[in-house]
């Protein structure tokens, strides 16, 4: 009939619906995908960045620290000695021996190098010495405790960081959308405006999931701060004195004071 027009093709409906279905599908995994996988970078970024600077934390401190724990050491001469000033101060005994135990400098000149205690008597210069020592290694403590606790606050921040990107991007919720959107076009179609999903992949699931970084608590231990040397000077007086005593009859050239 004349002014009648003619119906499209029912093939070009198809092929326009099919294309429709597959532009859709692929800009929202496209968005999906750059969404999750640039905050999950992200979160990953931070967590290698902590355990770097964990790691590199705990070996620059402990070997300062070893350092002057080595000086103390030589300086009290005998093991009991220095287990009670390790207790005067409260130093955890094990980790502390431990730290000793490990390799450092084997002659005197390299373990007291730069350092010297003064005084007009071999008494002075030694009790001296070993305050330097005392006062550097609280000094280092006292840095170490605050790296121990700045890192400890930024596990707890990545930590909640992850929570958070995991509780608002819930994986078996997007999982089971992509499937959805993976299914034959009618369905596909029927999805986009309804609540219908499929159980995810269990395994991929747990795959794709961002394990937190190990804690601080694994690599290093809180020290305590030392305590003011003139709040243990009668105690730790008593305790040099002891060590000199086992010094005192030592060849001058050998010792650092």
């Amino acid at each position: 009939m004349t002014g009648d027009f003619p119906s499209p093709p029912p093939h070009r409906s198809v092929f326009g619906m099919e294309d429709f279905a597959n532009a859709i599908a692929y800009e929202v995994k496209q968005e999906i995908a750059d969404r999750y996988f640039g905050f999950r970078t992200r979160l990953e970024k931070q967590s290698k960045e902590y355990l770097a600077k964990m790691q590199e934390t705990s070996k620059e401190f402990s070997m300062e620290i070893q350092l002057d724990l080595c000086r103390m050491q030589f300086l009290l001469h005998e093991p009991r000695l220095f287990r009670l000033f390790l207790h005067l101060i409260d130093l955890p005994l094990e980790e502390a021996i431990n730290l000793c135990s490990r390799q450092a400098p084997s002659k005197v000149q390299e373990l007291f190098k730069a350092l010297r205690g003064e005084g007009f008597t071999r008494w002075r210069r030694f009790r001296g010495l070993a305050i330097l020592v005392y006062r550097s290694l609280a000094e280092k403590i006292a840095t170490y405790r605050d790296t121990y606790l700045l890192l400890q606050e930024e596990h707890a921040e990545i930590c909640q960081e992850i929570e958070k990107f995991q509780r608002h991007n819930d994986l078996a919720d997007i999982l089971c959308f992509l499937r959805n959107l993976d299914s034959p076009d009618c369905e596909r179609l029927k999805f986009l405006h309804s609540n219908s999903a499929l159980q995810p992949d269990k395994t991929l699931e747990q795959d794709l999931r961002i394990a937190p970084p190990a804690p601080i608590t694994e690599t290093m231990i809180l020290l305590s701060p030392l305590p003011p040397l003139k709040q243990i000077k009668e105690q730790f007086t008593e305790l040099l004195k002891q060590a000199y005593a086992r010094h005192d009859g030592k060849n001058p050239s050998s010792l650092p004071f």
